[in-house]
């Protein structure tokens, strides 16, 4: 029994070494390939229908946002978003803009002035008041612009 022990650790022992070696030399050669490129060959997509699309979509305009009304208004005076801001798409379609917040001139909120469902906004006091507009056209490019207002009286 003593010599099968002998035999049998003779030949353990050199295979567990060998396994070794060969298990670093491979892991080696492929951690030289480790990212790298790939070398496949290569087609071109950009005759495709689908590419095509992408392609125009990401080179489409952002909408315009702009004020087209009067932007000095006074306490209490009734300001309707659509009929002061406008936004237009690339193809000259109009967007509704979607107003964000309103922030006076102090940095705070203002939204309780704002009312949503009908788009009309009141402002109790005089001040500033800044507009955070956005728009999104069809194709889902979207833009956002600040619009000062001034409420003054005077």
């Amino acid at each position: 029994m003593k010599k099968v022990y002998q035999a049998v650790s003779e030949m353990v022992l050199p295979a567990i070494v060998f396994s070794a070696v060969v298990s670093i030399l491979v892991g080696a050669a492929l951690f030289a390939r480790i990212g790298g490129r790939m070398e496949t060959a290569g087609e071109d997509f950009s005759q495709m229908a689908d590419a095509q699309t992408v392609q125009a979509l990401c080179e489409r305009e952002l909408p315009i946002i702009q004020c087209v009304g009067k932007k000095r208004w006074e306490a209490g005076e009734c300001i309707l978003v659509r009929e002061v801001f406008t936004a237009l798409d690339m193809d000259g379609n109009f967007i509704e803009p979607v107003v964000l917040d309103i922030i006076d001139q102090d940095g705070e909120s203002a939204m309780e002035c704002y009312n949503k469902e009908i788009g009309q906004v009141i402002f109790p006091a005089r001040g500033i008041y800044t507009f955070l507009l956005s728009a999104t056209d069809e194709q889902r490019k979207r833009s956002a612009v600040k619009i000062s207002l001034l409420v003054d009286g005077r």
